[in-house]
C-alpha cells in the first residue's frame, strides 16, 4: 500500500506552524499556479518567486517515483543544514517553521493533487524528496534531489480564481471531515485539534474495494497496493497547529477516496489508522464510463 509505504519519509519534517483557517465555503482567492519537475535525481524549480498565494504541481519526468516535500526554512537557516540533519535521522523542529505539504508522482507521471500555500515574503522554502528507490539504496536527496526557493517581496499577479475549502479535524484517534461531497475540485485544510502529531493522507479506492478490505489485509501482513488506484499527498502538524499548505485534490463521480494517519507516537505505539484515525469520503454522481472506439472494418468495398 503505497499511502502505507510514506510514514517514515515524511514524518521526520513534521513539525507544525499555527496558521489562520479559512472558511469552509467557497470564495474567491488570487493564485499563482507553479509546476516543479522532478527527475533522477533533482529538482527542476525556480530559484525564487513573488510573495503570496501559490499552488505547487509536481510533474515527474523520472523513471522513479518521487516526492515534493515543501516545509518553510527558519529565517537563516541554510538548506544544506536541513539536509545534514535528515541525514543523521535527528529532528528538525528547529530548522523549520513548519511544514507546507507533501505530493507523490508516479514515474513518468505529473501528480493528481496539488499543494497550495501562502509564500512569506523574505523567507526560504525547502524542497526536498525523501524516498529511497530500495532498502539500501541512498535517498534521493543525498544524490542531489532538493532544492530552495526564496521569495520576493512584490505579491504574485494571477488572475481570481474560485475556491472552496473542506477542513478535515484531526484528533486522537479520530477525524471530523465530510463523509460525501460533490465531484470536481477539492481544496483540503487539515487542522490538528489532538495533543500528539497526526497527519492527512488521501488515496483513491479501485472499484469494490473498502476501508474495511483494506485494514484487515494489512493486519494480516498481505500487501494492499492492488486496492489503490492512485495517492495524492498529505498534510502533517504537531498538537494544536495547521499545516502551512493545503491539498487540492479534483475528485471523481461515484468514486471513494481514504483518509488515514499512519504515524506513531513511537516506535512501540500501533499507528494511528489501527486506533480509527482513517475514514472514506464518496464522491456523488456517477461515475463517468469508459469510451471504447468501435473496431474498424475489415470489409471491403469494391469500387
Amino acid at each position: 500500500m503505497r499511502i502505507l509505504l510514506s510514514i517514515p519519509v515524511v514524518a521526520i519534517l513534521a513539525t507544525g506552524c499555527s496558521q489562520s483557517e479559512p472558511p469552509s465555503a467557497e470564495h474567491t482567492v488570487t493564485v499563482s499556479e507553479i509546476e516543479i519537475v522532478g527527475n533522477d535525481y533533482a529538482f527542476t524549480a525556480p530559484a525564487e518567486l513573488p510573495a503570496g498565494r501559490t499552488t505547487f504541481r509536481f510533474n515527474n519526468k523520472g523513471k522513479v517515483r518521487h516526492e515534493l516535500n515543501i516545509s518553510l526554512l527558519k529565517q537563516g537557516v541554510p538548506v544544506e543544514r536541513l539536509i545534514e540533519t535528515v541525514r543523521a535521522d535527528k529532528t528538525v523542529k528547529d530548522l523549520i517553521d513548519g511544514p507546507v505539504g507533501v505530493l507523490f508522482g508516479e514515474p513518468g507521471k505529473q501528480s493528481d493533487g496539488a499543494i497550495t500555500t501562502e509564500l512569506v515574503a523574505g523567507r526560504e522554502y525547502a524542497v526536498i524528496c525523501i524516498f529511497r528507490d530500495s532498502a539500501g539504496a541512498p535517498r534521493h536527496f543525498d544524490m542531489g534531489m532538493y532544492s530552495v526557493i526564496r521569495v520576493g517581496i512584490e505579491p504574485a499577479k494571477a488572475e481570481l480564481s474560485p475556491q472552496r475549502i473542506d477542513t478535515i479535524v484531526g484528533t486522537e484517534y479520530a477525524f471530523q471531515y465530510p463523509r460525501t461531497v460533490a465531484p470536481g475540485r477539492h481544496t483540503f485544510l487539515f487542522r490538528n485539534a489532538g495533543k500528539m502529531t497526526h497527519q492527512f493522507s488521501v488515496a483513491l479506492l479501485v472499484e469494490g474495494a473498502t476501508m474495511e478490505k483494506v485494514l484487515a489485509l494489512d493486519k494480516a501482513g498481505i500487501n494492499v497496493d492492488s486496492l489503490f488506484d492512485k495517492d495524492f499527498g498529505l498534510l502533517q502538524a504537531r498538537g494544536g497547529q495547521t499545516p502551512l499548505g493545503q491539498l487540492a485534490i479534483d475528485m471523481q463521480p461515484g468514486r471513494v477516496y481514504v483518509i488515514a494517519c499512519l504515524l506513531q507516537d513511537d516506535a512501540k505505539s500501533p499507528p494511528h489508522h489501527t486506533l480509527g484515525m482513517y475514514g472514506s469520503i464518496r464522491v456523488s454522481g456517477e461515475r463517468r464510463a469508459r469510451v471504447s472506439l468501435p473496431a474498424a472494418s475489415t470489409t471491403a468495398t469494391s469500387g
